[in-house]
Formats: structure tokens, C-alpha cells, sequence
């Protein structure tokens, strides 16, 4: 799963989750921008595509912000990278950054796993509060 050297993602102009549209999570991962990031993403990040690096602060906004009660972070491994996103509890992914790769994923090898701390982290609440999101 290389994310370099990557085509532009295609346009949704759709809700992708909940009331929160391609645009509007674009527009706060805009905002955010590179130094909320870690490195290597750091300098892999670019405003056209803003969800790169961006899959842990994102699944775990979801989670605590609009995931259902019952909903798991889970973690796909590759060689390359650790893609996090949310099942929900009829199985259904939520990958509000999915757009970062031009390959289909292959949820099916993620695993399950506990985010980092209990609570929201700091980068999640900033997200959430430019998406103008409570904790559930």
C-alpha cells in the first residue's frame, strides 16, 4: 500500500458518514494540515489530499464522536503502513480515509485494537470541534 506517487481521489458529494461530507472532513483536515501529523506522514500530507496520515485522529474521532455503541477500532497491517478504521457491530466498515489509497483494502485482514488512550486524544478533539462534533 504505497501512497506515493498516488492519482487524485474522485469526488463524493455525498454524505460519506453520518451528516459529515467529503468536503466538509476535507476542509478540517485542511485546516489541520501537516504538523498534527507524525513522521513520516508529516511530510507525505498535501491539501489535495488531506486524509493521508490522518487514519488514526479520524477513526478515532468516529469513534467516540458518531461510531454506535458497540462499534471496534481495528488495524490493518501491511509492510508498509497500519490503516485504522471502525466496524460497527452489524460488521459494516466506517473509513472516513480510505481515500488515500488507490487500491481497494482488504478489511477482512484487519485486526482488532484499542486506541492508545480511553478517552479522545487531543488531535481527535480538534478534529471533532472543526466538525462541530460532540462526544457521544
Amino acid at each position: 500500500m504505497n501512497i506515493k506517487n498516488r492519482k487524485q481521489p474522485k469526488k463524493r458529494e455525498t454524505n460519506i458518514y453520518s451528516d459529515i461530507t467529503e468536503e466538509k472532513l476535507h476542509d478540517a483536515l485542511r485546516k489541520m494540515g501537516e504538523k498534527h501529523l507524525k513522521q513520516p506522514y508529516k511530510t507525505q500530507w498535501t491539501p489535495e489530499r488531506p486524509t493521508t496520515g490522518y487514519c488514526y485522529v479520524v477513526t478515532e474521532m468516529v469513534y467516540h464522536c458518531l461510531a454506535p455503541r458497540g462499534s471496534k477500532s481495528y488495524v490493518l497491517k501491511t509492510e508498509d503502513i497500519n490503516h485504522w478504521f471502525i466496524r460497527q457491530p452489524n460488521g459494516q466498515v466506517i473509513d472516513l480515509t480510505a481515500d488515500q489509497f488507490d487500491i481497494p483494502l482488504q478489511y477482512e485482514k484487519g485486526k482488532p485494537q484499542a486506541f492508545l488512550t480511553k478517552n479522545i486524544s487531543k488531535r481527535g478533539q480538534i478534529l471533532a470541534d472543526l466538525l462541530g462534533l460532540k462526544k457521544t
